[in-house]
Formats: structure tokens, C-alpha cells, sequence
């Protein structure tokens, strides 16, 4: 099955295959000829009377080495460029797939071990392209060919030698199934060790902070000698067809010695027929050795192309519908229309919540950590789909809406602002790719970026380092909002935009959301007061549940959660370090 499919990656290279193997059976073929001039030359020195032209076949000896040297050169160079035009086209596809999956996936699974799939298992499907289809035809076609060309000569010698070689073909098969799920845990080990590898790189601060290596480190060697014994185990059994093959080749070889000997001394069998035979014997093995010497590798990739396998067969959650709907003209209103959700382990996040938000209108959910403020607002570009009731824009459902539609209404803010590594002019044009320098610095003083940007010595071109780790939190946040802003989307979602921000900031970057929320249906997740006074009306969650709604005078004259929020929020100024009251 996983073979198959690999062949089926093919589509578009087969041409190159077959011209790869063709040169691999002409080089094959050629390795023929040799023992046969060799054969004519004993028999011109056994029988002087017989005219022997030496020469010309030296010359035939030349061209045949000749041909076989092109040939050689050719099979390698059009299996290997098959090989990484096929890698390319499945890294390419995984990264596709990758991206149709919903955040649910991306919690489920480590980064370092979607990597490890994406790149490490698709690498190594090469061996198989390159060697093990070429190789594979040619360990078929040779020993027959030479098969028939040694019955030609003695015929119950070559069926006597063709008994160990049934059996070890025989012995190959059965091993190769036994190997290949002994790979898979192998490749299995080794993905989980560059995970966690990773994963302790990209908290290396926290890991110094709280004097963590040996911890750590200890961590990595565990995994690291899983992955030796896993590898250690697999070669014992991949070792074995060498081992076998040789062994083979020397009981063909003692066989052809002891009766070939026997037959060519009773004058039974010419010696230059001998010769051959025993060239011949240890030219045909010699594709079969190649593929056992290839074993490990070809197991490796097989069991690396059922991985991938494994991820490309892995349905996204969320799918774009049969017949998508592009509302013309596009409203922006939002519904929450008695709207439940819980996640894959069947926790509910959110139980029969409705609310409308109009265009135009800013809207602040409040609650506790983990009540689902953050789910709700990533109900609207769908990176969750509701378990009941829905979620509408206008009076389309969005399930009903094109994905890349959808979301190219929706600008976000992230609560965890990330940044890819280059620099900052790239980073922005995610929001707008056709953005000009003149919008870009006008998104960076709506957000009060400019200062800091225009105090970087390369400005715009200033690499940020990988998740913008060269940055402050604010200074990220702020480019965040500047990306999201650069969008223009008719729908605003700020995931506690500024969390990040000193309160100096805070003020001119909720002036300048103030100004682009002009027309902009706005969802607003925030903790802090100065956020929330801003909003034309405020939703409170409680337990997946919304206990309060209001503007915020209306909720403040209320007992209730809002209410003792904001005034623990008071209290909280005159918190100071050291303080029990």
C-alpha cells in the first residue's frame, strides 16, 4: 500500500525513471559482455590453431567500459533529479495540508514533530526514488538475463545454483515486512527528539533562568538513547541481507567450484564456459547485494513515506463549503445566534450564548482567565466551528462563506503576538502585500510604532530574529496592531491588544483604534479598564455563559462580576511589592 502510493508520487517523473532504469539495464547489459570476450580469448590460448583477433577485443573491452561509464553517470543523474523533483512536489503538498488544518491540530501536535514529518520523513523518501525503483527492476532483470545465458551454457549446474537464491529471496521478502514497522517506531523516536530539542532552543532563557540544564539536559540524553536503541535494534535486523546475500554468493560460488571443477577436469565442461560461469555467478548477485546494502535506507523510507502518508490522510476540521457564498454588498454585523462549543476533549467552552454586534459598533468581552473570550472571537474567521447554534456575518452563516473570503474580512490581533523571522517591512506586508512605504509608515504612527522603528539603524529592513525575539513585547504589539491595521478588514478582533503596552502608549494606540473602528465592527478582549471605558457596550462571561451586558456605567451601577472587577482593578493601583493588605 505505502509503495504503491509512493509510485503514485511519480506522476510527472516516470518518464525520467524509465530512462534512469533504461541506462541502469544497459549498464547492467554491457557487464555481459566482458566475461564473453574472456571466454574467447581462453579458447584462442587453448587452441592456437584457432584465429583469435586479441585486438579488436581489446577494442570491444574499451568501448564496452566506455558505454558502461556513460551509462553509470546517466542512471544516477536522472534517478536522483526524479527523486528530488518528487520530494519537492510532497513537501510542497504536506506545507498545503498543513495549512488547511484548524489551530485544534496545531494544539494537538508539536511543531518540531510536524517538522520532522514535513521535512526529515520527506528527505528521506529519496533513497527510494533514486535507488530503490532503479534498483529494484534491475535486481529482477539481471539475474534472469543471466540465468538464461548460464542455462545456455550448463544447464543442471545454473538450476544447482538457483536453489540458495530461491530461498534467499524468499528469506528478503518475509524480512522487509518484518523490518518496515521496526523503521516506523525508529522514525517515530527521532521525531520526538528534534521536538523536544526544539522545543527547550526556543525556551533556552527559561531554561538558564531557573538553572534548568542539567534537568534539561538529562531530558534530551533519555530521548537520545531511545532513539540509539530504536536505531541500534533496526540495523541487527536490516544487516541480515548482506549477511545473507554473501552467503549465498559463496555457496553458489563453492557449488560452481566443486561440480564445475569436477566436469571441466573429466573434460565435461570447457574451462573458458567455466570462467564465465563464476563471473558470471558473482556479477549476478551483485544487484541483489546492492539492495540489501540499501535495506536500512529503504526502510527508513518507507517507513518515513507512512508517516507522511499518515499527515496528508489527516482530515482538516474545518472545510471550505461545497457551494461558498460571497455576500455582495458584504455586511459586517455579527450574530451569535445561541451558540455552544467545546473542544475535542469534549470540554464546553461555551454554552447558548447570543449576541448581535452592529457595524460600527465596539464590543469588549470581559471575564475570567479561560472563560472562552478568546474562542468566541476565533468563532469568526472560523478557526473553530460551533458545536451548536452559529455564527453569522450579515445574514450568512459563516460556514457557508469561502474560507479566504472570510477571513480577509478579519483583521486580528493576537493575544500572543508573533513575528516571523525577517524584518519588519516584511512582517507588515502580511496585513497588505501591495502596501506602500507611505501606508506602511502611516500604519506604524497609527499604532505608535514610529519612535522605536525610526531609532533602528536599518529601519523597515531591521531583522527582527526568529518570533521577533530581538523586540520588546510592546514594540511586537505594536507592530502586530500596525499589521492588523495595514488588512483594512471591516472586521476588527484586538485579543488583548494591548497587554503589552505601557499605559504612556496605551492611550495614543486606543486613540488610533478609536479612529479606524469608524465604520468597523470591533470585537475587543480585554482585562484593563481603560480598555474597556472605550467600547459602546460590554459582555461578560461567566463559566461559558454570558451573566452581564451593558455599557460600562450601566454595569458598574449593578452589583455584580463587572462591577467587582473594575474595583479590584481600583484597588490594584495602590498594590505595592511587599504589600499583605
Amino acid at each position: 500500500m505505502v509503495t504503491r502510493r509512493l509510485l503514485q508520487q511519480l506522476d510527472g517523473n516516470r518518464l525520467l525513471i524509465a530512462t534512469s532504469v533504461f541506462f541502469g539495464l544497459l549498464f547492467s547489459a554491457s557487464g555481459l559482455v566482458p566475461p564473453l570476450v574472456i571466454r574467447r580469448v581462453i579458447q584462442g590460448i587453448q587452441d592456437p590453431d584457432r584465429t583469435t583477433p586479441f585486438v579488436m577485443l581489446g577494442a570491444i573491452l574499451l568501448a564496452v567500459y566506455l558505454l558502461r561509464s556513460a551509462c553509470r553517470y546517466f542512471y544516477g543523474v536522472f534517478s536522483h533529479i526524479a527523486a528530488y523533483r518528487t520530494l519537492d512536489r510532497l513537501i510542497t503538498r504536506a506545507y498545503q495540508h498543513l495549512q488547511r488544518m484548524s489551530p485544534e491540530f496545531f494544539t494537538r501536535k508539536r511543531s518540531g514533530e510536524l517538522v520532522s514529518r514535513t521535512i526529515g520523513d520527506i528527505e528521506s523518501i529519496e533513497d527510494f526514488v533514486a535507488h530503490g525503483i532503479p534498483e529494484t527492476l534491475l535486481a529482477i532483470v539481471i539475474p534472469i538475463a543471466m540465468m538464461v545465458i548460464l542455462i545456455s551454457i550448463t544447464p543442471m549446474l545454473t538450476l544447482l545454483c538457483a536453489v540458495p537464491l530461491a530461498f534467499v529471496m524468499l528469506f528478503l521478502y518475509l524480512l522487509v515486512h518484518h523490518t518496515r514497522s521496526i523503521w516506523k517506531s525508529v522514525r517515530g523516536n527521532i521525531a520526538e527528539l528534534v521536538a523536544q530539542v526544539q522545543d527547550y532552543i526556543s525556551g533556552m532563557t527559561v531554561i538558564q533562568s531557573f538553572v534548568h540544564e542539567k534537568h534539561t539536559e538529562h531530558d534530551i540524553q533519555e530521548h537520545s538513547a531511545r532513539y540509539r536503541d530504536a536505531i541500534i535494534h533496526a540495523n541487527k535486523w536490516s544487516l541480515l541481507p548482506p549477511a545473507a546475500i554473501e552467503l549465498t554468493n559463496g555457496v553458489g560460488i563453492i557449488l560452481v567450484v566443486a561440480m564445475g571443477g569436477l566436469a571441466a577436469s573429466n573434460q565435461e565442461m570447457p574451462v573458458a564456459d567455466l570462467v564465465v560461469f563464476l563471473m558470471y555467478i558473482g556479477q549476478m548477485i551483485q544487484p541483489l547485494l546492492r539492495i540489501a546494502n540499501l535495506t536500512e535506507n529503504l526502510q527508513k523510507a518507507t517507513a518515513s513515506a507512512e508517516r507522511v502518508f499518515e499527515l496528508l490522510d489527516t482530515k482538516p476540521s474545518i472545510r471550505q463549503p461545497h457551494n461558498p457564498v460571497t455576500p455582495n454588498p458584504f455586511n459586517s454585523r455579527i450574530i451569535f445566534d445561541n451558540v455552544s462549543f467545546a473542544y475535542a476533549n469534549g470540554e464546553d467552552v461555551l454554552k447558548q450564548i447570543s449576541f448581535v454586534v452592529e457595524p460600527g459598533e465596539v464590543v469588549a468581552l470581559v471575564g475570567p482567565t479561560g472563560v472562552g473570550k478568546t474562542t468566541a472571537t476565533h468563532l469568526v474567521p472560523r478557526f473553530y466551528d460551533v458545536t451548536e447554534g452559529s455564527v453569522s456575518i450579515g445574514d450568512c452563516d459563516v460556514r457557508a462563506m469561502s474560507l479566504d473570503f472570510l477571513r480577509r474580512q478579519v483583521a486580528i490581533v493576537l493575544q500572543d503576538v508573533f513575528l516571523f523571522h525577517g524584518s519588519i517591512r516584511q512582517n507588515l506586508l502580511f496585513g497588505n502585500p501591495e502596501a506602500t512605504d507611505e501606508q506602511l509608515f502611516e500604519a506604524i504612527r497609527a499604532s505608535n510604532a514610529e519612535p522605536f522603528v525610526q531609532m533602528l539603524p536599518n529601519g523597515l529592513d531591521t531583522i527582527v530574529g526568529e518570533r521577533g525575539l530581538r523586540l520588546s513585547g510592546g514594540e511586537k504589539q505594536r507592530l502586530s496592531i500596525a499589521r492588523a491595521l495595514l488588512k483594512d478588514a471591516p472586521i476588527l478582533i484586538l485579543d488583548e491588544a494591548t497587554s503589552a503596552v505601557d499605559a504612556e502608549t496605551e492611550s495614543l494606540i486606543q486613540n488610533a483604534v478609536n479612529r479606524l473602528s469608524s465604520g468597523r465592527t470591533v470585537l475587543v478582549i480585554a482585562h484593563r479598564l481603560s480598555t474597556i471605558q472605550g467600547a459602546d457596550r460590554v459582555i461578560v462571561l461567566e463559566s461559558g455563559e454570558i451573566s452581564q451586558m451593558g455599557t460600562h456605567h450601566q454595569l458598574m451601577s449593578v452589583d455584580g462580576f463587572y462591577a467587582r472587577i473594575m474595583k479590584m482593578q481600583h484597588a490594584s493601583r495602590d498594590w505595592q511589592i511587599g504589600s499583605t493588605r
